[in-house]
């Protein structure tokens, strides 16, 4: 993947951006009560997968419980991890209210637009009453 391609500001241009915040989501979703296990791998493949709980660990993101037999490492989201899944909700929410704050104000500016023409002739008016007193403008 080449980062300078991808534009300023667009982090859903990213795509393991987009998959990650999708898994912490749901890694929130169950938190405290559940461990899972194969989230990672399945969203990025095995070894890929396998790295990235490993990096979580070591960043105090996810807790990482005993291995049983024939059983995949469980884990669940820490303290600390619940910040990071509140802090990926909240990148979707500003990135919707960015889109929502870009509508009012071209609304807005239509509004002022519609406004200034409706109230243009009622200037004329005025303009035309103040040249027959004879003050001139």
């Amino acid at each position: 993947m080449d980062l300078k391609k991808i534009p300023r500001g667009e982090i859903n241009g990213v795509p393991m951006i987009t998959k990650f915040k999708g898994v912490m989501i749901e890694l929130f979703k169950g938190y405290p009560g559940f461990q899972y296990f194969g989230i990672f791998e399945s969203y990025f493949g095995k070894e890929l997968g396998e790295e990235i709980v490993r990096i979580l660990h070591q960043d105090k993101l996810l807790d990482i419980f005993p291995k049983k037999e024939n059983e995949p490492p469980r884990y669940r989201l820490t303290g600390e991890g619940v910040n990071m899944a509140i802090s990926m909700i909240n990148l979707d929410y500003s990135e919707k209210m960015h889109k929502f704050t870009i509508w009012i104000i071209m609304l807005t500016i239509i509004t002022a637009i519609v406004g200034i023409i409706q109230i243009y002739p009622f200037l004329l008016k005025c303009l035309e009453w103040l040249m027959s007193y004879g003050i001139r403008a």
